[in-house]
């Protein structure tokens, strides 16, 4: 077996070689492979965030065939273009130059005998003169955006991927959508990725779109597809953990492969294994081992402005929240005391209201936040999430007709149940 590096298998960050998981309940992969051989449609992949959108598109289109452009990176409409020419490599500019010269000479010959006795001689002598002028011609020509595009890559494996559409300012979108449609009607192929709830904003910014886009939605994975991360990667690495942990570790990854890969990483450098151990062992990891390699996981996470804003709360005045009591003799009022119960066992991306009401009750040993109280504060963390969200849409966000507080990023997840940041800013209160 080849002697491979923790982080050639296990890639958080890269395209995982030897730990990808075919996971096409939904067909998705067929559904690009057909756009990808033959339509003039736009592909439209939708997912939530970390759930593994631009690797099902490398694995189909190819790394080597991906142009990746952000649409952080797009102010105007040209721009795509430009980036799309940057990767290609093609100059801003390139001149040309011609030189164009004219010539004359003269020639003039003098010839004459000399007279001496016994001998016939002669002499000649030549001169010549020579007059040119030349001209030079320089010419300059600069990108030609699209255009320039279509020529280079339609009908061609090469692939652009539009990441996170709804970045691009809303007053371009409507220019750039009818752009990508133009582009893919001239055969060049566009692909635009997206989260859910974002999904048909290049339609809306360009009704006609309707029927050119193909659709292929995503969605957060099983604990089972999740294992199967690990079930590639460890044997790769001589190594054999123990099933309780690796189940422990699809929980905690929340639907996200690319958490997962983290989590495995770490686990493989937590026992040494940096690289393919020979010969292969076994190992089973007790419960402080697991929590170790989750809080080091946890370190490549990072919302501490976010989760401070949340535990605070809207401002008043000293006094005015009453606080609670907590299982582990901490106490936070309830802003503290809802986010703690967010983190509270089992990992869940969504908690409807009745559920969160039972965590409280639990983690306050039943002198709990009243209902309205709670209502209140998970509105309120709502907006303050949506007031510190990027483009890409707030964190969490209470949904007032289901009643149910959702955590959008599994990395926020994660980050609570796993950076001590609760408990380190809770014992800060004291």
């Amino acid at each position: 077996m080849a002697r491979l590096t923790s982080r050639e298998v296990f890639t958080p960050t890269a395209f995982p070689d030897y730990t990808y998981v075919q996971r096409d309940e939904r067909h998705q992969e067929r559904l690009l492979r057909e756009w990808a051989a033959q339509s003039s449609q736009l592909a439209s992949v939708s997912g939530p965030s970390k759930a593994g959108k631009t690797v099902l598109v490398q694995r189909v289109i190819g790394v080597g065939n991906l142009v990746t452009v952000s649409g952080a990176t797009v102010r105007t409409a040209d721009q795509l273009w430009e980036r799309v020419l940057d990767w290609y490599g093609e100059p801003h500019s390139t001149t040309a130059s011609s030189v164009a010269s004219e010539g004359e000479t003269t020639t003039s010959e003098l010839a004459g005998n000399l007279g001496v006795a016994g001998i016939g001689a002669s002499t000649r002598r030549s001169s010549a003169h020579a007059n040119s002028e030349g001209q030079t011609t320089a010419a300059t020509v600069n990108r030609r955006g699209l255009p320039q595009v279509v020529a280079e890559l339609a009908n061609t494996q090469t692939t652009i991927l539009l990441d996170d559409f709804h970045y691009i300012p809303t007053a371009i979108q409507s220019d750039l959508a009818q752009q990508l449609k133009d582009a893919a009607s001239r055969g060049v192929r566009v692909c635009v990725a997206s989260v859910p709830h974002r999904a048909d904003d290049v339609v809306r910014a360009l009704p006609e779109l309707r029927g050119r886009v193909l659709a292929v939605d995503l969605d957060y994975w099983t604990r089972k597809d999740l294992l199967q991360i690990a079930q590639l990667g460890m044997p790769l690495l001589g190594l054999e953990i123990d099933q309780a942990s690796l189940n422990t570790f699809a929980i905690e990854a929340a639907g996200s492969p690319q958490l997962m890969q983290t989590i495995c990483l770490w686990a493989a450098n937590h026992v040494g294994a940096h690289e393919t151990a020979e010969p292969p062992r076994a190992i089973s990891l007790d419960e402080t081992a697991r929590k170790e390699i989750l809080f080091l996981s946890s370190c490549a996470v990072d919302f501490r402005s976010l989760v401070r804003a949340l535990i605070t709360g809207p401002r008043v005045k000293s006094g005015d929240r009453r606080n609670y009591i907590h299982l582990d003799g901490r106490t936070g009022d309830v802003y503290m005391t809802v986010m703690r119960a967010l983190a509270m066992d089992p990992p869940r991306l969504a908690i409807p209201y009745s559920n969160l009401q039972d965590r409280l009750e639990t983690l306050t040993k039943g002198a709990s936040p009243d209902g309205a109280s709670v209502i209140n504060a998970c509105t309120r963390i709502s907006q303050i999430a949506s007031g510190m969200a990027p483009l890409t849409g707030p964190a969490l966000g209470w949904d007032e007709h289901t009643q149910t507080l959702v955590i959008h990023d599994p990395y926020l997840l994660f980050y609570l149940r796993w950076s001590v940041i609760l408990e380190r800013e809770a014992d800060a209160l004291v």
